[in-house]
């Protein structure tokens, strides 16, 4: 106990100094979360310790140091008046304040990022009003009468914890586990195939910063807990410094080996676990044990956080592998390493370690036992968790409102992407590095606009052009329309329907049906490459050539012969193709002749039986002088004559399949019974069913031609 003014002093300043760990927490836990959570994180550290000053003040002080109930908990001494008689007591309140304040802002770390602003306050409040006042009673509880009577039963019993690798670090950890369970992980943290996601912290830096400045406190965390400016002061901040090199050095070195690579965070964790780990047996260990210590914290941490994640337990700074698992291995550690002479405890070294063992498991009883029966409970009426949508959009805004400038600036451009308004500039702060990226980002803007003005002029230009296109697309169709009769017809003994369906305005197949004389039908069909207006086109010149060689005397492969040439000769430089059959049908005879130049094949129904009309030459338009030949088949009373362009079976559902000639055969095949212009239609409606709402590719042109039914004569 501080007796003399500079013992007083001293407990000051190391007060002083363990209050400064408040800001190196705060940088570290901010510079390794995100961006949209750091503000959040930050205010965490600083309303915390305001929130545990009023806390331990009214409650936690009384329970931790007042008269004992049978060793387990204080009942007196509750809002304690302090007087300038007798400064000791202020100044040992100070200095367990500071501790009160450390043990609550470990769970910050744990569950940053998810928790919401006042859940984190309802633990704080339980942490300083009772955990880590009854487990305090338990282990440095004493007759603030008489300085040197211990009176927790833990104490009692030998349990040694010098400066609080249980009492503080643990009873955090316990406590942040507890909550970091309830809330669950970080969103996206953990993918559905196990894959681990690396969230890395906004700015490394800060948090290597405040790792230095809780390496600094350090010293007054452990130095000023001998409460006294004592001769074992400097052997305790050495022993302290050595134990934080050795966790920086095995946590990077072990790590490197497993990863491969220096991972940027380790020897910041590795520093802070040899700090918790001697914050235990640190007065009862020489400078060797001090390292070996440290190292063998720096690899405990590395092993614990490779656990957490096998667990998939979100864990953002890695606070439980440094405070809850170094705690630990440091309060062992007073057993397997402490001098039992420093210690003064009267117990062998077997005993010391199983009282040391007895203390970790009271502390987790107390700890856990306690806080995650209340959290749970609290959790069933007030979510701890802020809502994904609050996650995702960062917890500086959601819960404080806090932006910055890059944050202002992201939500006026998302403002823009949700509205499509791009009518105004953002706000420029002028002579910061946002105000120069709004700036470089209005002129873009500018120059959108500016685009846009010219794309609004040039839309209302295609508009009219399109108007007027339009226009010559309907004068088209009702000229091919003209051209193309489109309506069923009888021709001689023949019945002939028609199913002409172009895929735009003008199609590119083009037939013709003229009677040559009584009993002689020809028909002939064509399909230009192509569709649309440029197929149209074609289809007319082949109409004007055909229209000229159609009334010769001609045979069917005579037409195409000179068809062919014809194309070729007046249109050489067009380079382009087209198939076409011609059919003569005898109904005087009974047969057809018929020539296929490239056309796909054709079909007969008759006798039951399906006949295909293949082709009997090349495509029209690649050489002249072309010579095709014909073929001859019977066409009876029954029979049933289907010609049609490839558009037919060249169609292709959602699915990638194609409508095929095999499923046209097919359906043609089972045709037998009803009347042609029925079959055709059910051949469409299959065709329909099969594309289920998907758009025609291909213009189709179908022909059926059958014998008109006879009637019985009176």
């Amino acid at each position: 106990m501080p007796k003399t003014s500079f013992d007083i002093l001293w407990i000051i300043l190391s007060s002083g100094l363990v209050f400064f760990m408040q800001a190196g927490f705060l940088c570290l836990e901010s510079g390794l979360t995100r961006t949209k959570n750091s503000i959040n994180v930050a205010i965490k550290n600083i309303t915390d310790f305001g929130i545990a000053t009023l806390i331990f003040y009214s409650i936690g002080f009384g329970l931790m140091f007042g008269t004992t109930y049978y060793g387990w908990i204080g009942k007196d001494m509750f809002f304690p008046d302090f007087s300038k008689t007798n400064p000791e007591t202020s100044v040992f309140f100070l200095f367990q304040l500071m501790f009160c304040g450390t043990a609550a802002t470990i769970v910050s770390g744990a569950v940053a990022e998810r928790m919401k602003f006042g859940a984190y306050i309802i633990v704080t409040t339980i942490i300083s009003s009772l955990i880590y006042p009854i487990f305090g009673h338990w282990v440095w509880g004493r007759d603030l009468q008489d300085w040197d009577q211990f009176t927790g039963w833990l104490a009692h019993l030998g349990f040694m914890d010098f400066a609080g690798s249980t009492a503080v670090h643990s009873v955090g950890g316990w406590v942040g586990l507890s909550a970091m369970l309830l809330i669950g992980n970080r969103t996206g943290k953990y993918g559905k195939d196990g894959s681990v996601r690396k969230i890395t912290g906004h700015n490394l830096p800060l948090a290597m910063l405040g790792t230095l400045i809780l390496w600094f406190g350090w010293i007054g965390f452990n130095g000023g807990s001998t409460l006294a400016f004592t001769s074992d002061v400097p052997k305790i901040i050495t022993n302290t410094m050595f134990a934080a090199s050795g966790g920086m050095a095995s946590s990077l070195i072990y790590g490197w080996i497993r990863l491969k690579y220096a991972e940027a965070t380790l020897p910041l964790n590795g520093t802070l676990a040899g700090l918790v780990a001697i914050t235990a047996p640190c007065n009862a260990v020489n400078s060797l044990e001090s390292i070996l210590i440290g190292l063998v914290a720096g690899i405990l941490m590395f092993e614990a956080g490779v656990l957490l994640e096998k667990l998939k337990l979100d864990d953002a700074v890695g606070a439980i592998p440094v405070h809850l698992v170094s705690g630990i291995w440091g309060t062992l550690a007073v057993g397997f390493f402490g001098d039992l002479s420093v210690l003064g405890t009267g117990l062998d070294r077997t005993t010391q370690i199983l009282v040391q063992f007895l203390g970790v498991v009271s502390c987790a009883i107390l700890s856990f036992g306690v806080s995650y029966p209340l959290l749970y409970v609290i959790h069933r009426f007030y979510s701890l968790r802020v809502s994904p949508q609050n996650e995702f959009q960062g917890l500086n805004y959601t819960e404080h409102r806090a932006t910055t400038e890059l944050i202002d600036l992201f939500m006026e451009m998302e403002y823009q992407k949700q509205t499509g308004d791009l009518s105004q500039d953002l706000s420029i702060e002028p002579f910061t590095e946002v105000g120069q990226i709004a700036e470089r980002y209005n002129l873009v803007l500018d120059k959108i606009r500016t685009n846009i003005k010219e794309k609004e002029t040039l839309a209302i230009e295609l508009e009219h052009n399109l108007s007027l296109l339009q226009s010559d697309l309907s004068t088209a169709r009702k000229i091919q329309s003209g051209i193309i009769s489109q309506e069923d017809k009888l021709t001689g003994e023949l019945e002939i329907t028609v199913r002409y369906l172009p895929l735009t305005e003008v199609g590119g197949d083009f037939f013709d049906i003229m009677e040559l004389r009584p009993g002689l039908t020809r028909v002939f069909l064509a399909d230009a490459t192509g569709h649309g207006v440029q197929a149209a086109l074609l289809t007319m010149a082949i109409k004007a050539i055909y229209e000229s060689l159609k009334r010769g005397i001609y045979s069917v492969t005579e037409i195409l012969y000179h068809l062919n040439n014809e194309f070729l000769h007046t249109f050489k430089n067009l380079n382009q193709f087209f198939t076409c059959i011609v059919v003569d049908i005898d109904t005087n005879l009974n047969l057809i002749r018929y020539s296929s130049a490239g056309h796909v094949p054709q079909y007969l129904l008759q006798d039951q039986e399906i006949h295909s009309l293949e082709k009997t030459g090349r495509i029209m338009g690649v050489i002249p002088n072309t010579k095709y030949t014909s073929n001859e088949i019977g066409f009876n009373q029954d029979s049933k004559l289907i010609l049609f362009t490839d558009g037919l079976f060249e169609q292709w559902n959602s699915n990638k399949e194609e409508f095929g000639e095999e499923r046209v055969e097919a359906i043609i095949g089972n045709l037998k019974g009803i009347s042609i212009g029925e079959g055709i239609d059910q051949i469409l409606n299959k065709l329909d069913e099969f594309l289920d709402g998907s758009p025609k590719q291909d213009d189709i042109s179908v022909l059926g031609i059958s014998r008109k039914i006879q009637k019985p004569s009176r």
